[in-house]
């Protein structure tokens, strides 16, 4: 009987100490990290270039470092991209453009994580933009840092994760069509570049 008990305490702690691997990481604002992240929308077209930058992203990442797999669903504030032109913002926000009175942000959410080797993983997911929801893959660079003097004097509640990557994105897949005022000005094909940092804490 003695033995089965200890045989059963052991099994349990096993169970309690792999599950302690998945943990659960809170973005943006919600989690106290409203500057700490950024995504950038990069255009270069025939007659101009010019990137966008937003730190509204908020959401929670979900990640097993046993398995070396996750989840997660990130949601960004379309509205407060800035261009760094207050015309050019005003016209993408406008109905003839990205809507964002409408639409007011886009969403991702994780399907399937699959690691590659290192700190890369293939993440697909579906992406829900101006209306439109589709499915997207990417490689991104994930790492895990734990908590520690050097995060905390960083501001870092718990431990910390940070999540890069960048992706492609052609605006007619989701529905926008770009001004004729714009057209050589704004690229059919942007690059999305994200960072976004995560924490328990």
């Amino acid at each position: 009987m003695h033995r089965t008990l200890r045989l059963w305490t052991v099994l349990l702690l096993g169970a309690a100490s792999a599950a302690s691997l998945a943990q659960t990481f809170r973005v943006g604002k919600e989690a106290g990290l409203p500057v700490s992240q950024t995504v950038t929308v990069e255009s270069d077209a025939d007659f101009e270039n010019f990137t966008g930058i937003t730190h509204g992203v908020s959401g929670v990442i979900r990640i097993d470092a046993a398995k070396k797999t996750g989840s997660g669903r990130l949601e960004i504030d379309l509205a407060s991209i800035d261009t760094g032109v207050p015309l050019r913002n005003e016209h993408m926000r406008s109905p003839q453009w990205l809507d964002t009175a409408k639409y007011p942000t886009a969403v991702f959410e994780a399907t399937s994580v699959r690691h590659k080797s290192g700190d890369t993983f293939t993440v697909t997911g579906k992406l829900t933009f101006h209306g439109v929801t589709r499915t997207i893959s990417t490689d991104v660079e994930a790492r895990l840092i734990r908590e520690s003097a050097q995060s905390r004097a960083a501001r870092f509640k718990g431990d910390v994760v940070r999540v890069k990557g960048q992706f492609r994105l052609r605006l007619s897949d989701y529905g926008v069509k770009i001004p004729d005022m714009a057209k050589g000005k704004v690229a059919e094909v942007v690059t999305i570049r994200f960072d976004v940092f995560g924490q328990t804490g």
